[in-house]
């Protein structure tokens, strides 16, 4: 069930209370009008009778005076048949006119009795009944359509604004919390400071949350990093020295798992350091076909060959960066893609030139990228759809640890649809500019 604005409901329901008052206003000043014209109606009728009754001293005489009277607007008839008491007068239509109708007991000095019935014409009393009626109307409309304006002003200035420069202040809000977030309590409307006070203490635990997470992390991050290495080279060690050719797969396994630990211990410090405000990266010219033929030296081998190089089609601008970051950055894309493109097919290293920047590209020819996973994969902990279907082992991190490094140096990571199929990684570095003297390392 949808709920509708609370502006509107408030709106809404001011109307139909100013309605619904109108409405009981026009109801009672017809009542009264009614009132009014039936008691004035009565006063004319008794003092007809009375008149009647002091001029007549017998029944046979009272004709010829109902004869004799002109009374505009009025109509006398006399009826033999005595009356108990008055009728109620009641209004009658007849031919486009309105009269009111009532009877009324007469008794004569010689003690008989009879009965008059009173006919006044009231057209023009109810016809203006009815004008002041629908000018009454009218003003309702008028007045309400006044009383919507100003109450919309009203619920735009004392509720819908203020609520606003709440929701903007809580959207202005950074993760990991800070104690600069504190929203001012004292400056919210008095109806918002309660909720105020709810979330600045739930920034506050939030913020001791992410503390004693990111302490964690951090302490334990460095605290492995030491048995990794001590693995890692002992499983070399052990690799070089003759006669363990059995035990030489196993070493090997050992070294590759240990590699990868390291990998992720690098990793998950250098998400802490982010959040901690600690990551530092250096700002030096990079020249794009020194990064990528370092970067194809490095992995080809350990990649079986896979791993190609384009020449680039037309002399590279020189971008700036940290250049052992970006080789981290193109590190985690080429192991990505080699995961996902499956042997023999290749995987491609390609650089080229747009008007904002530098860009390297990691190309393959795996099952590519969904168009609504592009930008999710790159957020912490998150797996693609087509790692889940391969099976393939990772931690959620490599592709956001990318993203992170590559913001901090001022760019950004980007995946496309590769030429012939497959994802298209692009590191996007800005260009130096000319008066830019980048620090020495």
């Amino acid at each position: 069930m949808r709920i509708s604005p609370l502006r509107i409901w408030l709106q809404s329901t001011s109307l139909l209370a100013v309605v619904a008052g109108y409405s009981l206003l026009l109801l009672f000043n017809q009542q009264i009008a009614f009132q009014q014209r039936t008691a004035a109606h009565l006063q004319l009728a008794e003092q007809l009778v009375a008149e009647l009754g002091s001029r007549a001293s017998e029944r046979s005489q009272l004709q010829p005076l109902l004869n004799a009277a002109l009374l505009p607007g009025l109509r006398l008839q006399l009826m033999l048949v005595p009356l108990q008491a008055a009728s109620t007068p009641a209004l009658q239509s007849r031919g486009g006119q309105e009269w009111l109708v009532s009877r009324q007991p007469l008794e004569v000095a010689d003690g008989s009795s009879a009965t008059l019935q009173v006919e006044q014409n009231v057209t023009a009393s109810v016809q203006q009944e009815w004008l002041a009626l629908w000018l009454l109307v009218i003003a309702a409309g008028l007045s309400s359509l006044f009383t919507s304006g100003l109450l919309r002003l009203v619920l735009q200035r004392g509720l819908v604004q203020p609520l606003q420069e709440f929701t903007a202040q809580l959207a202005a809000t950074q993760a990991p919390p800070l104690p600069s977030n504190q929203i001012p309590v004292a400056e919210q409307p008095e109806e918002l400071q309660p909720i105020a006070e709810a979330f600045n203490d739930l920034q506050e635990r939030l913020r001791a949350s992410w503390e004693r997470q990111r302490s964690f992390v951090d302490g334990v991050a460095h605290e492995l990093r030491t048995p990794i290495t001590l693995i890692s080279g002992h499983a070399q060690r052990l690799l070089r020295q003759p006669g363990l050719e059995a035990t030489a797969p196993s070493l090997r396994l050992i070294q590759q798992e240990a590699l990868r630990m390291g990998s992720l211990v690098s990793d998950l410090l250098d998400l802490a350091r982010q959040d901690s405000g600690r990551l530092q990266l250096r700002r030096l010219p990079i020249l794009a076909d020194e990064a990528l033929v370092q970067a194809y030296e490095r992995l080809a081998p350990s990649s079986g060959w896979r791993l190609h190089l384009d020449t680039p089609a037309a002399e590279l601008p020189v971008a700036i960066g940290d250049p052992d970051r970006l080789q981290q950055c193109l590190a985690a894309l080429i192991e990505n893609a080699l995961r996902y493109s499956l042997a023999p097919l290749p995987v491609t290293l390609a650089a080229d030139c747009l008007p904002e920047g530098l860009v390297l590209h990691v190309r393959d020819q795996g099952p590519g990228v969904a168009s609504h996973e592009r930008e999710t994969i790159f957020e912490r902990f998150s797996r693609g759809s087509a790692a889940i279907n391969a099976n393939s082992r990772g931690s959620g991190i490599g592709l956001s640890v990318v993203r992170l490094l590559m913001e901090a140096m001022g760019g950004s990571v980007q995946v496309a649809e590769a030429p012939g199929g497959g994802a298209d990684f692009q590191l996007h570095l800005p260009m130096i500019r000319p008066l830019e003297v980048p620090p020495s390392a």
